[in-house]
């Protein structure tokens, strides 16, 4: 009563245009009491007089219907909240079902969801409406829990659901994956004989597709005895959801009679799952039958073009958005912002950006993730700090950009100063930041990410878990790398290949291969990166035979065309295993030209096994290849030194002279109380250096 007489000291500030509205609103003609007298009270600005007037007539049941269904008719929550305030200090009693239903339902279509609550908890007394309504609110607003807990209290009460109820429920436990429910709440509506109920139905075929269940789904679907296109479009919808884009075409064919969501399902089917140029057909094919694109259609499509990274598709698409009048939908504004970054076009991304005339937190966060991916780190965390509030989103996507782009110490900067800010990491916060202690082998670090994980429940996470897995094992910590390997209930292909390499980065050659023959018993085929851990063991082990064989079962065994990287892989393996002609010849046998590592393999093994006459060779093409990159200079030099060949050592040292190559400094750095410190050779500019030379020289004595 309370919450509510605090609702009359706000919503009667304005009453003068309040109770005309009141009075005015659709429905109320119908009502038993209708005061024009008070109207034009208000009207001649008398507005305490016609309060005080109406405050002392209580209004009969007839009128507070009339006035609470003229404001759900029109959406108005504000006339709705001043209706209940009149009822609430008018002293009308009400022990009308239908007149608390009303109530419950405006706070409830509004998203009031706390006000709607109390309503029902007030009714004296409460039908099956009132609680579907409560049902539904919850259900459609996110708290899928408080929905089906309500569900059950319901039914505590005696209270027998009906079609609406059940139609209500079911989402809900499809967004919690609560299959058990879903079933038990589907024996129940077969008991009271509504599976027939195309409404039902629907919902019902939604619950098994969303719970991973679709072959239950498509049972239902068949054996329906009378289908709506939302039956036809929740079946392609769960077949999408499920990654079955073939059954989703097969039903999409059969469909009597399409809508935009029919063709947008199809669409994101494609598209979600890498077919992106299949998602483009269809959409081609929908414009040709005179299907207008809606918003949607274009949110979908531009993230494909993205994931392809196919720009001329994604410009496409732009020209039909302005076609379509979409130019000042923000939503597909963000997507072609986000297009054109992962396209590459950052400039255009930046243009469209500038052109908004409205702007949400996810544009800023397209255009900070756009400059962080393209290596433009300055500009994105300059747009950051320009943003009223940055969010997770943000932070993370900064913190990304500068781990991929070798800037780790920068990332664990920021990931602390993101904590500072009170902005709390989420999964992916910490598989992006993980990859930074990694490069900079900061164990001590990782480890108080790890409690960090630990403590926020993400632990179990196969995501959080692959990259735990990797900062381990790079961190030089193989044994708690594997600890968390074979702890985990779930892997996917990037957990078995970070564990792949990091043994045989270790030397672990042997392992490396038996979790490849483990990972395929688990059903899973192993990727490009996979094969280069696998050619990379049989390289650290000198197993040759065995390293040909899997760059053989790449192509004929997992369909798998090489990449540079294998060829790197076999070059290093031939090489180390003192194979040089075998090297060479497999070199000149490559379908693409041999970049820089190629031929930087080539000349390191020339530098193990003193090869002057295939180290010459790989050099020369280096030079070429990198005309500043001082590298191979030096590598030939030592194998000229080895071999007693001064001369050659004075040939290339000129050569260094005249062509302005100039070595690189050493870099090290160490990490010291979760902090860590850089050195490069000739610069004195770390905090430190006085302290440790005063340290160097006490040890010399």
């Amino acid at each position: 009563m309370v919450l509510f007489m605090k609702l009359t000291l706000t919503h009667l500030q304005r009453i003068d245009t309040a109770i005309i509205a009141l009075f005015k609103l659709p429905n109320c003609s119908n009502s038993t009491y209708h005061p024009p007298y008070e109207v034009r009270l208000c009207e001649k600005g008398r507005s305490n007089d016609a309060f005080n007037s109406i405050r002392n007539q209580p209004l009969d049941s007839s009128a507070y219907h009339s006035l609470l269904q003229g404001c759900i008719d029109r959406r108005v929550l504000p006339e709705g909240k001043l209706i209940h305030a009149h009822i609430i200090q008018s002293g009308f009693v009400c022990q009308d079902v239908s007149l608390g239903n009303k109530l419950v339902t405006i706070y409830a279509k509004h998203g009031s969801l706390a006000d709607a609550c109390r309503v029902l908890d007030q009714m004296a007394e409460r039908d099956v409406l009132s609680w579907t309504v409560m049902i539904s609110a919850y259900a459609r607003n996110g708290y899928a829990e408080e929905a089906l807990e309500l569900f059950y209290k319901m039914r505590g009460t005696g209270i027998q659901p009906d079609r609406f109820t059940f139609a209500s429920v079911l989402p809900a436990c499809a967004d919690l994956a609560a299959l058990e429910q879903g079933k038990e709440i589907h024996k129940e509506i077969v008991r009271n004989g509504l599976q027939s109920d195309v409404f039902v139905g629907n919902a019902i075929i939604d619950m098994y597709a969303k719970c991973g269940c679709v072959e239950i789904a498509r049972e239902l679907f068949d054996i329906m005895p009378r289908r709506d296109l939302v039956s036809w479009n929740t079946m392609i919808a769960g077949y999408v959801n499920n990654r079955r884009v073939d059954d989703a075409l097969e039903i999409f064919q059969k469909m009597p009679v399409r809508d935009i969501i029919s063709w947008n399902s199809m669409i994101a089917g494609y598209a979600q799952n890498g077919y992106g140029g299949e998602a483009l057909r269809i959409f081609r094919k929908m414009v040709s039958i005179n299907v207008k694109a809606n918003s949607k259609t274009f949110a979908i499509l531009l993230p494909a073009c993205a994931e392809l990274a196919d720009l001329d598709h994604g410009r496409e698409i732009h020209g039909r958005v302005i076609q379509c009048g979409f130019r000042c939908d923000v939503v597909v504004l963000n997507a072609l912002v986000d297009m054109y970054a992962k396209c590459g076009n950052i400039e255009n991304a930046h243009t469209m950006f500038d052109k908004m005339s409205q702007r949400d937190v996810v544009s800023w966060n397209a255009m900070i993730a756009g400059y962080a991916q393209n290596g433009q780190l300055d500009e994105a965390l300059t747009l950051l700090r320009k943003m009223t509030e940055g969010n997770v989103i943000s932070w993370t996507a900064l913190i990304a950009g500068y781990a991929q782009h070798g800037e780790g110490e920068e990332a664990l900067k920021l990931f602390k100063q993101m904590q500072l800010a009170g902005v709390y990491p989420n999964l992916k916060t910490y598989v992006s930041v993980l990859p930074a202690c990694a490069s900079l082998v900061t164990l001590e670090q990782g480890k108080e990410i790890h409690g960090e994980i630990l403590r926020s429940g993400l632990q179990s996470d196969v995501f959080v878990g692959s990259a735990l897995v990797d900062m381990y094992a790079k961190c030089g910590s193989i044994e708690n790398a594997r600890h968390i390997f074979d702890k985990m209930s779930q892997r996917n292909v990037v957990t078995w290949t970070a564990m792949i390499f990091g043994c045989a980065m270790h030397g672990c050659s042997k392992d490396a291969l038996e979790l490849l023959v483990h990972m395929e018993c688990c059903g899973l085929n192993p990727n490009p990166v996979t094969l280069v851990g696998v050619l990379s063991a049989c390289c650290h082990a000198g197993l040759v035979d065995e390293g040909r064989r899997y760059f053989n079962r790449m192509t004929q065994n997992y369909h798998i065309t090489p990449m540079m990287e294998h060829y790197v892989c076999m070059v290093d393996l031939f090489g180390r295993a003192g194979c040089l002609d075998e090297a060479q010849d497999f070199i000149d046998k490559m379908p693409m030209k041999p970049d820089a590592t190629v031929w930087g393999c080539l000349l390191g093994a020339c530098r193990i096994h003193n090869n002057i006459e295939v180290g010459e060779y790989a050099a020369q093409q280096l030079f070429e290849l990198d005309t500043e990159n001082a590298v191979p200079y030096v590598m030939l030099s030592n194998i000229y030194a080895a071999a007693g060949r001064w001369d050659g050592i004075e040939k290339l040292r000129k050569m260094m002279k005249d062509k302005n190559v100039k070595k690189k400094p050493g870099c090290s750095w160490t990490e010291i109380n979760k902090q860590v410190h850089t050195f490069l050779v000739g610069n004195d500019s770390q905090s430190q250096i006085p302290n440790i030379h005063t340290k160097l020289q006490s040890l010399c004595v």
